[in-house]
Formats: structure tokens, C-alpha cells, sequence
């Protein structure tokens, strides 16, 4: 896919724009329409992971939309008034979760090094953007795993009620933590044994400019 190649800061950079046009116009009439173009954007190019982000998505839209009726209500509004502010608070947070997936699920950790290697960005800021928006993927895999795993012991999560999915949901999150210290373990180690040291500067292995170029041209050498 085209897009997927694209520079990792110029998809981060535009991820920020799509989230600052989704916060700066809050009625839900134009949030709705952005939101739902961005969960099209998403399908048409066929985002890694898009159901289960979907399956997010709806759960997330829940729990922000009866909560703020619920608040709003209390505090003496109409009820058709919270929930048009409910609805654009969750309109908001579908596009910009949504923009960011979409530079999580398509850019590597080695794309992401590669981009802040070409910048010249320094190391801390460079170990820091891998890590952030390569391992959320990986967390993310973890817990479908886990789901994987209570649907193996006869745990029963997808024909049950809402509220006993969100329990379920929610029991994964002890195990999820112990994997992530695992992973942030094993990751410090890996970094011991292969020297990292933040005040040195290396080069990166891939062409990086509006495209990233998954590996370097090799000329022909022969006469």
C-alpha cells in the first residue's frame, strides 16, 4: 500500500492535523463525518488489526457517550442536549484515535528509526518514538492472545452481555501489565548487549524522504 510508505513524521505530522481539525470543530455534526471517513480511510486501505479496533471503537463510543449523559444529566441539562455533546466528545476521539492507529499499524519500529535516523534526531528522542508506537502494536497482539487463551479454557466473551464483556475485558488487563514488564525487561537487555549509548550517533540503513525505501539500492559492481 502506497500510504504505508510514507514517511513516518509526514503521517504523524497529518495525524496531528486530522486531530486538531476533530478538537477545533466540536459539534457533532462535523465530527461525526470525520470520524466516519476516517474508519472508511481505514478499510479502504486495509489497516492491519482494523476489527479489533473497531471493537475498541465501539466500546470506547459507550462508555464516553453514557458517562457524559450521565454527568451532563446530573448536572441539569436536557437530555437530547447531552447527548448531542456526548456524541461529538465521542466523534472526537474516534478520529483521533483512529489517525493514530493508522501510523502505529503502518510504520515499524525499523521505519521509525530509519525516519528519526535521517533527521538526525537525537538518541533518546529516537529510542523513545520506536518504542512508543512499536510496541503498542505488540501490547495489542498480546491481548488478543490472552483473549485467545480464556476462549481456550471455555471462557465465553463474544455472545455475552456488554457489561460481562467489559468485566472479561478488564481481567486481561493484569496479565497485559506482566507481559509488558517482560517485554520492557527484555528490551532493556537487548539494548546492554548491543551497546546502545544515547551519545552516539548512527546512520540510517534506508533512503528517507517524502517515501521510506525499505532498503538501500545495490548497484551492479560488475564491469
Amino acid at each position: 500500500m502506497l500510504f504505508y510508505n510514507v514517511n513516518f513524521f509526514i503521517k504523524l505530522a497529518v495525524a496531528f492535523l486530522i486531530m486538531l481539525a476533530a478538537w477545533l470543530a466540536p459539534d457533532w455534526r462535523y465530527g461525526v463525518p470525520l470520524s466516519a471517513l476516517m474508519l472508511v480511510f481505514l478499510a479502504v486501505t486495509n489497516v492491519p488489526g482494523l476489527r479489533g479496533y473497531l471493537k475498541g471503537a465501539v466500546l470506547l463510543v459507550t462508555l464516553v457517550i453514557a458517562s457524559w449523559m450521565l454527568n451532563l444529566t446530573l448536572q441539569g441539562h436536557a437530555v437530547f442536549d447531552s447527548f448531542q455533546i456526548a456524541l461529538g466528545m465521542a466523534a472526537r476521539l474516534v478520529t483521533t484515535t483512529a489517525a493514530f492507529y493508522f501510523v502505529m499499524e503502518t510504520s515499524s519500529p525499523g521505519s521509525i528509526l530509519a525516519a528519526a535516523s535521517a533527521a538526525r534526531m537525537p538518541p533518546v528522542v529516537t529510542l523513545v518514538l520506536s518504542l512508543t508506537f512499536g510496541i503498542i502494536p505488540m501490547l495489542r497482539e498480546d491481548f488478543e492472545r490472552i483473549a485467545d487463551a480464556q476462549r481456550a479454557r471455555g471462557m465465553e466473551i463474544d455472545n455475552v452481555p456488554f457489561p460481562v464483556r467489559l468485566k472479561f475485558s478488564l481481567a486481561r488487563g493484569l496479565p497485559l501489565l506482566v507481559q509488558a514488564i517482560r517485554m520492557a525487561h527484555a528490551i532493556s537487555i537487548s539494548l546492554s548487549i548491543y551497546g546502545f549509548d544515547m551519545k552516539h550517533k548512527r546512520t540510517t540503513w534506508r533512503n528517507v524522504g517524502l517515501m521510506v525505501e525499505p532498503m538501500l539500492p545495490i548497484k551492479d559492481r560488475n564491469p
